[in-house]
């Protein structure tokens, strides 16, 4: 604007010499003409702050790396005689920091605005003010607009180093079973309200005392699957997408885990995954979470192989395995 208005005065002054010059018809014209263009704006930025409209769109998620775009489409009469900047505060939530980046709109129709996929996280695009401006630039006018667009850039699967095993993941604990018929149990002491069908009786001639049996069945444990939160986004980017591999492929063999994240600075966050609905969730709520600001040091965690530490965890209504040496009825 103060541009427009020093072209403008240097355009005034000159008009005036060339009217005191030449006082004819044609100096006449120029004056006036000059003279009514800042009134003139003026008029242009007001009725286009009342009839331009202004209407975004834009993706809620998308994959690392794949381009995404928040179009703007500016429309209305107003549109031809004017142009708008937005003001916009961009908000990385795994970074935890803010910008407030300006972007001008100069032409009627649709204008894509560039998104942030280089990295994943969850990235907030606020607009919070628009400025209209006639089309000579000399007027600036403020609408307050609430335009709100959240961007999930989700990881792409990545094949670990070490291909997950299923032999081992898939633990066998034991529990107690609703099922009075099974191949497994345990021997324990004869407990008032025990049914008589349960006593072993020739275990409970060899001790003397009245022993029952109780039925066990087997059940999956849980396997885990450890992230290790570091301030390098690429090590992020490649340890999400290798933990998303992994959770898909424990679920395509039937076989429920527990993904932990280990921030440094803050106790870790753990999610229960049985189906692509948890791990959908799980994957949403870690591309919020905020990473350490401090640089990491792989002595105190567990580094590039975070990813395939992966651990069974023991249930805790597990139930002792059978004795050894019981017999079997």
């Amino acid at each position: 604007m103060l541009k427009t208005w020093c072209i403008y005065s240097v355009s005034l002054i000159s008009v005036l010499i060339f009217f005191l010059c030449y006082k004819m018809w044609v100096a006449w014209f120029c004056l006036i003409a000059i003279i009514l263009v800042p009134f003139i704006a003026l008029a242009m930025c007001l009725i286009a702050s009342q009839k331009l409209t202004f209407e975004t769109r834009a993706p809620s998620n998308t994959t690392i790396g794949v381009p995404a775009y928040i179009v703007i489409r500016t429309g209305g009469v107003a549109s031809n005689f004017s142009f708008c900047h937005v003001r916009t505060t961009v908000t990385d939530y795994m970074a935890g920091s803010q910008k407030k980046v300006i972007y001008a709109i100069h032409d009627a129709g649709f204008t894509k605005i560039p998104m942030e996929t280089s990295h994943c996280g969850a990235y907030s695009y606020k607009m919070e003010k628009l400025y209209i401006y006639d089309i000579f630039g000399f007027f600036r006018t403020t609408r307050l607009i609430d335009k709100n667009n959240e961007l999930l850039v989700r990881p792409v699967p990545r094949i670990p180093d070490i291909m997950p095993d299923m032999y081992g993941f898939k633990a066998k604990n034991l529990r107690k079973s609703k099922q009075p018929n099974t191949e497994i149990y345990d021997i324990r002491d004869y407990q008032l309200g025990d049914p008589v069908k349960s006593i072993h009786w020739k275990m409970s001639a060899k001790k003397d005392k009245l022993l029952v049996k109780e039925p066990l069945e087997e059940y999956g444990g849980h396997s885990r699957v450890i992230l290790q939160l570091s301030d390098d986004r690429n090590v992020v980017d490649l340890h999400l997408g290798q933990i998303l591999f992994t959770s898909v492929f424990y679920l395509e063999h039937e076989t429920s885990h527990r993904i932990r994240v280990i921030p440094p600075d803050r106790s870790e966050v753990s999610f229960d995954i049985e189906s692509s609905a948890d791990l959908e969730r799980a994957i949403n709520t870690i591309l919020r979470m905020r990473i350490p600001n401090e640089a990491y040091d792989p002595d105190k965690g567990l580094g590039e192989e975070s990813f395939e530490d992966i651990k069974l965890e023991e249930s805790p209504d597990r139930e002792e395995t059978v004795e050894e040496g019981a017999d079997e009825n």
